[in-house]
């Protein structure tokens, strides 16, 4: 008796995972904000506006080729930027987020830029990373929703 038992537990799985794994569930990937997402967001809208202003402060800082508070600039005020973009980044809907990773990543990438040619007083390269890091830190602002 405990063959047919055994036999049968071993059919009703198999029939239960075949029938669990044809039937499918279509996610519905959100197309627009709901008011609360929008909420949460512009919560960052006066951090990242504060942040836009710092970056025209680290802009007077290089053309007055003053390198030390530059790249103190960078690593202090600035040091939160690419948390607040990430945390941001992930609030958004899927179409744009992957956008904004990539911004914020680029964004990063432009002050080490900066930073490393601050080292050396480089400053083709270091205006050329500066606006690189000021046209994507434009562009990620406008991905973001208006209220």
């Amino acid at each position: 008796m405990t063959r047919p038992r055994s036999f049968f537990a071993l059919m009703m799985a198999c029939l239960m995972a075949f029938l669990v794994s044809c039937s499918s569930v279509e996610a519905k990937v959100p197309t627009t904000y709901t008011a609360a997402q929008i909420q949460q967001i512009q919560r960052y809208v006066p951090t990242l506006t504060e942040f836009r202003s710092r970056m025209d402060n680290l802009g007077t800082l290089i053309q007055k080729k003053n390198w030390v508070d530059a790249k103190t600039y960078i690593h202090g005020p600035l040091g939160d930027l690419r948390g607040t973009m990430k945390t941001v980044s992930g609030s958004l809907l899927p179409k744009s987020q992957q956008q904004a990773l990539d911004l914020t990543k680029s964004l990063f990438a432009d002050l080490v830029e900066i930073d490393n040619a601050a080292k050396v007083a480089d400053y083709a390269k270091i205006t050329a990373g500066y606006q690189k890091a000021v046209n994507d830190f434009d562009t990620f602002l406008q991905l973001i929703p208006k209220a």
